[in-house]
């Protein structure tokens, strides 16, 4: 494999570099994007893939996955990365500091697929569950002391709000992860589920820049009530705090979804919640979740946002999510196919949608892999 690879003839959609279908031939050299122009002159030295009008959107991110695969919901990276065109994940606490080297050396750096950690505040993630229901499952310098050994690979920190997770403790657990987030500098993402915590104690919580996952639930402990957004969910979001779909298997719902895009209250980000229950349905991906938000009345270059510049700049992914000169060469390339699509979400409620994107090519760093379209 050549150090140089060409890409002619697709439609760049990057809302924001600005290119909105723009057909533009792009040079990734030494792994990095070199070029981009109208026409770019092939020479002996370059891998070549030519496209017939594609889309060539910067490499999808997914921002909430398990791919710690010691752990009992961890799917292999490449399964739910590169192998459905995800360029880069980020694992949403399956580890924590007693065991993220482990993820590292197991996981994360025999991977084709950029991955990344939003590490646990209990010692052992969700290795031993509930992990976070006694102060005694978590330890904050332990956790500080990890981070600066490995804070090249770890961009945040994560909770879970539940019940399941922090038992009675409720919202005195979820304290120590936002203060061991507040120490190193990084946002905190939180899993809101069954009370408790109540939600409002959750949103009260968080501050810019900290991320809401699950967050188009149908469980009674939610954003909204009777139709309407709650004032904790407004000020949060008037402060700045980030809103993901976290799809997962019991995390996302067409009917709040529904709610929220009548309140003008669209997500941030786009993920998926993928692990071992989940990947073979209903989630099956973040294209067939995106598929999802297109069937919802989301625009493309929307959703394309929400899946690349939004988490990248929210996690704080340098030289990732965009189409630009000197960032990390990753890229998916895809077609959109009009059709009648079912649709399910966590809940098993069903909608209808007329498009699909099927993924035809992902490209990490200057590496091709071709894909089977959906």
């Amino acid at each position: 494999m050549k150090n140089k690879l060409l890409i002619k003839g697709g439609r760049l959609l990057d809302p924001v570099s600005g290119y909105n279908k723009a057909r533009k031939d792009v040079l990734i050299a030494d792994g990095h994007f070199k070029l981009i122009a109208d026409e770019i002159e092939q020479t002996g030295d370059m891998d070549v893939l030519c496209l017939e009008g594609e889309y060539v959107a910067p490499g999808f991110i997914d921002a909430h996955v398990h791919v710690y695969t010691a752990v009992s919901l961890g799917v292999a990276p490449d399964i739910i990365g590169v192998d459905t065109g995800v360029t880069t994940v980020i694992d949403a606490g399956s580890a924590g500091p007693a065991n993220i080297q482990n993820f590292i050396e197991r996981d994360i750096l025999t991977s084709q697929t950029r991955v990344f950690a939003a590490m646990h505040y209990a010692k052992t993630g969700l290795l031993n569950v509930p992990e976070a229901d006694a102060p005694e499952k978590y330890d904050l310098e332990l956790a500080q002391e990890v981070y600066q050994k490995y804070r090249e690979n770890i961009v945040a920190i994560k909770a879970r709000a539940s019940k399941s997770c922090v038992g009675q403790l409720g919202i005195t657990s979820i304290r120590a992860g936002k203060e061991l987030a507040g120490k190193l500098g990084l946002p905190i993402m939180v899993h809101i589920g069954n009370m408790p915590p109540a939600i409002e104690e959750v949103l009260d919580l968080m501050e810019a820049g900290d991320v809401i996952t699950h967050a188009f639930h149908g469980k009674a402990n939610n954003l909204f009530a009777g139709g309407r957004m709650k004032k904790e969910t407004k000020a949060a979001r008037a402060r700045g705090v980030v809103f993901d779909i976290g799809h997962g298997k019991e995390s996302y719902n067409f009917h709040t979804g529904a709610v929220a895009r009548e309140l003008g209250f669209a997500p941030d980000i786009i993920s998926t919640d993928l692990h071992m229950q989940n990947y073979q349905g209903p989630v099956y991906s973040l294209s067939v979740t995106m598929d999802k938000m297109l069937a919802m009345g989301f625009e493309l270059a929307d959703c394309i946002d929400k899946v690349t510049y939004r988490p990248a700049k929210y996690y704080g992914l340098k030289r990732l999510g965009s189409i630009k000169t000197g960032y990390h060469g990753d890229l998916t390339v895809f077609e959109v196919s009009d059709g009648k699509y079912d649709f399910t979400d966590s809940d098993g409620n069903q909608i209808i949608g007329n498009q699909s994107i099927q993924v035809k090519y992902t490209v990490v760093g200057g590496k091709l892999f071709v894909n089977n379209p959906k």
